[in-house]
């Protein structure tokens, strides 16, 4: 998972989801996706991140 805030679109920080929101976000991912058991989210500003994660 990737979220994102930005006023300009060249600099930008990840949005500060909450510990809770995430951990049932994953678990709702993990249990109703076929084929995925792990859920990651990326916290890399930017600079040196990009806003589009390849």
């Amino acid at each position: 998972m990737r979220a994102v805030s930005s006023l300009d679109g060249m600099t930008e920080d990840y949005y500060p989801f909450t510990h809770e929101f995430l951990s049932e976000t994953a678990t709702a991912i993990i249990n109703n996706v076929k084929g995925i058991n792990r859920v990651t989210y990326d916290i890399t500003s930017k600079p040196p991140g990009t806003i589009e994660w390849e």
